[in-house]
């Protein structure tokens, strides 16, 4: 793993927060500055697009327009399955829009021109878009540490080929998979409903997406 270009500890502004990766740090703990930033972190978890990431991964001195160093570090570095990595910044909107940031991450994103890696920032109006950050924390905890059986999974999915109500395929699996089993399913996306567009309940229309 990378280790954090500035050392992350407690402060009276920072709420320090653990957060249990998966894609991070060989799948053990990670240490952010926010709970704005954990939340982010399952959004990474989530997206099948990223391979890994890093908190504060590298200090960088950027210029102003008087020559002046400033000392930067970037919240995260995400790197894709397709091998596109990004520095990215997790701000408030109203923190992102001041004139000291607006310049600061201007500067930063020239700064990275030509090297091959992108700049973003993000706000909290991305983040806690609902229902999916609602779908990603309720669903976490079966991606961290699933009940997945293969080939159980396998035969069901060969079974039951129709969308239906969540409550209506437990019923019908009966005593072939747990609840747990199922919540697994969805959080690893063998079975699946669009979390963009409802919160994951028993009435949710689930379908299996097994190769």
């Amino acid at each position: 793993m990378n280790s954090p270009a500035r050392k992350i500890q407690k402060s009276a502004v920072k709420n320090i927060v653990r957060f249990p990766s998966i894609k991070a740090n060989d799948g053990k703990t990670i240490l952010v500055e926010s709970i704005l930033e954990s939340k982010y972190c399952l959004h990474l978890e989530f997206d099948t697009e990223v391979e890994t990431y890093f908190p504060q991964p590298q200090k960088f001195e950027v210029s102003d327009n008087d020559g002046q160093c400033n000392i930067y570090t970037p919240d995260f570095e995400v790197v894709y399955t397709s091998g596109v990595r990004k520095y990215v910044e997790v701000k408030p909107s109203e923190n992102a829009q001041t004139e000291h940031y607006q310049l600061l991450f201007s500067r930063f994103s020239n700064f990275l021109h030509g090297t091959n890696t992108d700049f973003l920032i993000v706000s909290e109006i991305e983040i806690y878009q609902q229902p999916l950050l609602s779908n990603y924390e309720k669903l976490y905890q079966y991606k961290k540490r699933p009940l997945l059986k293969m080939k159980n999974l396998q035969q069901c999915a060969e079974d039951i080929n129709d969308s239906m109500p969540l409550a209506q395929l437990v019923h019908r699996l009966g005593d072939r998979a747990h609840l747990r089993e199922i919540y697994s399913w969805i959080a690893l996306g063998y079975l699946r409903f669009d979390m963009r567009s409802e919160p994951l309940s028993m009435t949710t229309e689930v379908k299996f997406d097994v190769c």
